[in-house]
């Protein structure tokens, strides 16, 4: 096996696998599986749960072949190359395969001196170890990355991938007509974020596992077309020169969180003003207390404190309703970064043990966050 790739364009797949890679692993999840075959040069990674194919969009193959490799074997030596601009830098890497060793070479050009040889060996495994994928089919949505990337971001902080509810390992997708929902909870915070979209299929209900969801937040390109396929817990994506395959949380229902989202009462207040105050408060809060932060609106007067610290805002107007509760300081801070606006919203009942926000006057993106009870 020989060929010949770009430094830019290897260092940009590398970095893409690594996010799948168990590195300190020493089975295949550790490695990545390289075939050089009919016209195509392909780099594979699998977490176990999460398989990641890369085709190379420029290269060289000289001779045809395929080899599995460890991925910490290479990377740190590949991701230290600049790539040729000019009169400096490497134009390409040189992998040549014979037996059990790999070589990588690389011809470096400085402005001022002659040009330096590299070589780096490195092993080979046993290809058996290589399990095929199957090939993607028919795409059952098509979604722009802009919208999958927007909605895990906003929703997957609330997730906790080693909760022993199984349907709460993963973020919920709904498709809803020309809407989007995503979804994610740990049952002590929760946010939805709902995008408009045009999509062909009109109804959907699937929860993706929280690896698969970071995989894509983390690999996609921006602004490029997904299509995506779903075969009993499996998941089948496809998008410009990657092809990702994952599992769904299957089994169990999410939770009919909407319910909880009616509430009698609310408190509308200044967004910035309250959010500064609460990132204030994050070096003082004590994580032997649950990281305890109480909030007390009262007349015109809205109060954040704990054992140490207190913050006041006065309003000019009364808020209308009165609260006074414990929260869990940090989770609020999580909570509160992905709104906007001018004003917030706070909607309550007053024998609820949670507390839901938006945003006044957009219901695009609401968040839960349950109440630390009083010590």
């Amino acid at each position: 096996m020989e060929f010949k790739i770009p430094v830019s364009e290897l260092q940009i797949i590398i970095s893409k696998l690594s996010n799948v890679v168990k590195m300190g692993a020493d089975d295949i999840t550790s490695m990545i599986y390289i075939k050089a075959d009919n016209g195509e040069l392909t780099f594979k990674a699998t977490s176990g749960f999460v398989h990641v194919i890369i085709s190379a969009n420029n290269f060289e193959i000289i001779e045809e072949g395929k080899m599995l490799c460890k991925l910490r074997d290479i990377k740190g030596y590949l991701l230290k190359f600049a790539p040729l601009a000019e009169n400096y830098g490497t134009e390409d890497f040189h992998f040549v395969v014979k037996n059990d060793e790999g070589i990588i070479k690389a011809k470096t050009l400085f402005p001022d001196s002659k040009p330096s040889y590299r070589r780096l060996k490195f092993d080979i495994f046993n290809l058996a170890e290589h399990q095929p994928i199957k090939p993607f089919e028919e795409a059952q949505l098509i979604v722009n990355s802009n919208i999958l990337k927007r909605g895990i971001e906003k929703v997957l902080h609330c997730v906790d991938p080693k909760d022993v509810r199984n349907a709460l390992k993963g973020l919920k997708v709904v498709v809803d007509n020309n809407s989007i929902i995503f979804v994610g909870t740990n049952g002590i915070k929760l946010a939805e974020d709902i995008i408009d979209v045009n999509v062909d299929i009109k109804q959907l209900s699937k929860i993706f596992r929280h690896d698969l969801c970071t995989v894509l937040h983390l690999i996609l390109e921006d602004d490029s077309q997904v299509l995506i396929s779903f075969e009993g817990r499996q998941v089948y994506i496809k998008s410009d020169n990657m092809y990702i395959v994952g599992h769904l949380v299957i089994g169990e229902d999410y939770p009919n969180y909407k319910a909880l989202f009616k509430c009698k009462e609310s408190i509308t207040f200044p967004r910035i003003d309250f959010t500064d105050s609460v990132i204030t408060a994050m070096d003082v809060l004590d994580p032997e207390d649950n990281h305890r932060l109480t909030l007390n609106f009262s007349g015109n007067e809205l109060m954040l404190k704990n054992d140490r610290l207190e913050i006041s805002h006065k309003s000019d107007d009364a808020f209308g309703s009165e609260l006074d509760i414990d929260v869990n300081g940090i989770a609020l801070a999580s909570v509160l970064r992905d709104f906007t606006g001018e004003h917030l919203e706070i909607h309550f009942n007053k024998d609820n043990n949670y507390i839901i926000f938006k945003s006044k006057g957009d219901d695009k993106h609401t968040a839960l966050l349950t109440i630390v009870r009083r010590r």
